[in-house]
């Protein structure tokens, strides 16, 4: 079940999201008319199945056309894993911001690390190197690097 939490910042819209977005998820009861600047807060998305997916899209393509500004920021795993599989997630807006997933060679701790996508792209598209905040230890990116960032890398990016 998907949680949102509305906040109006400015001339900003913040929604934040949190839960799942599964079948029976209803843009809009849950949202209603977004703001010509929205953020989605997506940080505590955990998961999004194809059904969830397809009415996501179905919203956030009308509020676009209806001349709504996405900006995606703090994605989840579960969210960048839908960026780089559905071209036209985000709907025309940009994703500023995402969680990188790490695990710990020593304790097997899973983490996940916040980074801004220009930062990744300043970077060469590299994982930042992080140590576990239980050990210390070192922390591998867990996932395969390229098909991560692959929505960084596509002509017309939406970072």
């Amino acid at each position: 079940m998907l949680k949102i939490l509305r906040e109006q910042l400015g001339q900003t819209l913040v929604l934040k999201l949190a839960g799942d977005v599964i079948e029976g998820t209803d843009f809009d009861q849950l949202i209603g008319k977004t703001a010509p600047d929205t953020q989605l807060n997506c940080k505590d998305i955990t998961r999004m199945n194809s059904v969830g997916v397809k009415t996501w899209i179905k919203y956030f393509q009308k509020e676009s056309k209806s001349g709504t500004k996405l900006r995606l920021v703090e994605c989840s795993p579960a969210v960048v894993e839908q960026i780089n599989l559905i071209v036209n997630f985000v709907c025309g807006g940009t994703v500023e911001s995402i969680y990188l997933p790490y695990a710990c060679k020593k304790c097997k701790k899973y983490l996940v690390k916040f980074s801004k996508v220009s930062d990744l792209k300043n970077s060469g598209l590299k994982a930042p190197v992080v140590a576990c905040d239980v050990c210390g230890g070192e922390a591998l990116f867990d996932d395969i690097l390229e098909e991560y960032f692959l929505f960084m890398t596509r002509s017309g990016s939406s970072g």
